[in-house]
């Protein structure tokens, strides 16, 4: 294992958890109270999703942007929903937004609500098909719903699991209250505009 080989994802982590910790430091430095490093932790842990669900789609970069002369090609967009049926990859999709629709209520109280928390799902898929366009990965809406369903599936995972166990992370009340909308799309600005992969060619 060379050195290339640790140090390219440790940088590629680090392009979404740098802004969203400098997010976190210039929110809490001034504050007096006492900050519960348990849930600190789990909103690190909610980052490390984060990092895995972008890392797998692939979003777009924006050096992705300025390397195709068109931004809008029509052959690689799907709006006609399950135009192929429904298979695998669907299935796959619900499976990696899941943890998404539990870790929201979980850490989050404005995220206790199926609606807010199907809401935040819809709108981070619709950020990643979005900036698919930008590196000619298919934009599709079948994922799109998909994604959505799938924060859903892990809402009602969570709800379900509050009936065996109640004790939920402790609030921080001195982060905003559209926090969870701040991390995704810090991250997401922070790969679109950090992430240089042609620097390790």
């Amino acid at each position: 294992m060379t050195s290339l080989d640790i140090l390219f994802p440790i940088y590629r982590i680090s392009c979404i958890f740098l802004p969203c910790l400098i997010y976190q430091y210039f929110v809490l430095r001034k504050k007096q109270e006492k900050i519960v490093f348990s849930s600190m932790v789990w909103r690190w842990i909610f980052l490390f999703y984060l990092y895995l669900v972008i890392d797998i789609t692939g979003v777009g970069i924006l050096e992705d942007l300025l390397s195709y002369p068109e931004l809008i090609r029509p052959e690689e967009i799907n709006l006609v929903p399950f135009q192929s049926g429904v298979g695998l990859l669907n299935i796959l999709n619900i499976i990696m937004f899941a943890p998404l629709g539990f870790l929201l209520p979980l850490i989050w109280k404005q995220c206790r609500k199926w609606s807010s928390t199907v809401l935040l799902g819809f709108e981070f898929s619709l950020m990643i098909e979005l900036l698919q366009l930008f590196n000619r990965r298919a934009t599709d809406i079948d994922d799109l719903l998909m994604n959505t369903f799938g924060a859903l599936v892990g809402f009602l995972i969570w709800q379900f699991s509050q009936k065996f166990v109640h004790k939920v992370p402790k609030e921080i009340q001195l982060f905003p209250p559209r926090e969870p909308q701040i991390y995704l799309f810090l991250s997401l600005a922070g790969v679109f505009f950090l992430y240089h992969w042609r620097f390790f060619l």
